[in-house]
Order: structure tokens, then sequence, then C-alpha cells
């Protein structure tokens, strides 16, 4: 069962990652339909999400693990994480189950995830990772108002072909501003 409700919105709660949640996240980085716009090409044994989980989730590393979960539900639908958090920026990255796209979760998510990051950590620049077939995330991204900062031409070998990898880039002002214009 996640941990307690973090951050909440309309839709989803992102609610703190716990060892408890070792098994869903290995079941899900083990689906296709995950794994593969996420460039996890290896698979990985319980064992082996167990040391990622002690090792990165629960460190003392400045990062920010959360499962997204339905507004009152317990059961997690997918990840939302801030890391890489330097002085003033960090990545975010998310995913949802297959069955939980369309819902709009991923959107309320990363929204809640960036404010976060902007709000409550003061950081000034949000960034993000996308491979270039991923049409949902990249999408997202731009409704977020994300840019699109650079591409890794051939970055990634996924499934028989090399892929690029796209940088989206998101200023605090930016978001502000964005804020701005949708409450007028």
């Amino acid at each position: 069962m996640p941990g307690p409700v973090y951050l909440s919105g309309e839709r989803v709660e992102l609610r703190v990652t716990e060892r408890e949640d070792v098994e869903f996240l290995q079941r899900a980085r083990s689906d296709p339909d995950l794994r593969t716009p996420l460039t996890f090409t290896e698979p990985r044994t319980r064992e082996q999400v167990e040391a990622f989980y002690e090792n990165t989730i629960s460190a003392d590393n400045g990062d920010a693990n959360f499962l997204i979960c339905p507004a009152g539900g317990d059961d997690p639908v997918g990840e939302a994480n801030l890391f890489r958090v330097e002085d003033d920026h960090a990545e975010v990255a998310y995913w949802l189950l297959p069955e939980a796209r369309g819902e709009g979760y991923a959107t309320e998510a990363a929204s809640l995830l960036v404010e976060y990051a902007f709000e409550t950590r003061g950081l000034r620049r949000a960034y993000a990772r996308v491979v270039d077939f991923n049409e949902g995330s990249r999408t997202l991204l731009d409704r977020l108002g994300f840019s699109e900062e650079g591409r890794l031409r051939d970055h990634v070998f996924l499934d028989g072909a090399y892929r690029d990898v796209l940088f989206y880039g998101l200023l605090r002002e930016e978001w502000d501003e964005r804020d701005e214009w949708t409450e007028a």
C-alpha cells in the first residue's frame, strides 16, 4: 500500500513511495508498454528493484518519489518523480499503467510535481527527457508549458532501432506566467 498522501488534486493523490511498493514497481517496469518508452532495456529481479529502492528512492539525496493514485484510492496507477535535484533544477518523470491512461491522471500528477518543484522546493528550472516516439508524453509536456530544448540523435537502442531522445525544459517564471494566463 502506498505511503501517506503528500500532494493531492481533483483526480489524483501523490503518495510517498514505500518499500511495500517494490512489487508494483517491478511489475510495472517489466510491462512492455512502459519499459520501452522509459528506456528500461534489461529485466530486473525483485532483489535488484529492492536495491534500487534502498540506494535511490529511500536515499537522502533530495529526490522526491511518489506513486500516483486516483483520488481517494489506495491502488497506484503510476509513478511521478523529481530527481537529479541540483542547486536550482531537477528532472521530472512520470508514467501511468496503460489501463489508467486517458483519465487526466498524468497531466494532473505532472502538474502537481512541477508545482512542488517550483513552489515548495524553490527550484528555478525543471526538465524532462522523452523518447521521440512517445507522443503522449510530448503532448503532456507541451500542455504544461515545457519547451523542446534539444535532441540527442540515435541516443538509445529500443526494440531493434536507434531512437532520438528529446529534452524539454520549463523555467519557473514560465510556469508562473502560465498560471496567470489560465486564471485570467
